[in-house]
């Protein structure tokens, strides 16, 4: 028997479901450590995607974006209204994060700035 709520939701409710899910996965996996990275992360480390956090926080956009289009447009409670603040807080505090990530990140893979500690 299908949920009761599952009736209310629209077609593209459940790929855009998969696809947060897509880009939570793929901002896990740029933080897995990997020895064999070309250089270390701006977090010091060599991971699988050497632009973390950098693809980190972009993923997780991604991620809360597709959630919210999910849930406002798409989603048994499309046609309440809703306060956007909560969105709008979590894009502010991405691009807060972002602001601080980008100038070192910049900075680190500039070939004219390279040191020997960010080529290793």
């Amino acid at each position: 028997m299908q949920n009761p709520q599952e009736k209310d939701v629209l077609p593209a409710y459940k790929p855009l479901l998969g696809l947060s899910l897509l880009f939570t996965i793929a901002a896990i996996l740029t933080l897995i450590p990997n020895p064999q990275a070309s250089w270390p992360n701006l977090l010091g480390y060599r991971s699988i995607c050497t632009f973390a956090p950098i693809a980190t926080l972009a993923c997780c956009f991604l991620a809360g974006l597709t959630c919210v289009i999910r849930a406002r447009l798409f989603g048994p409670r499309r046609t309440e209204k809703r306060s956007w603040l909560g969105p709008i807080i979590l894009g502010l505090v991405f691009v807060s994060l972002s602001l601080v990530f980008v100038p070192g990140y910049i900075e680190a893979k500039n070939p004219d700035t390279q040191t020997s500690a960010t080529m290793e």
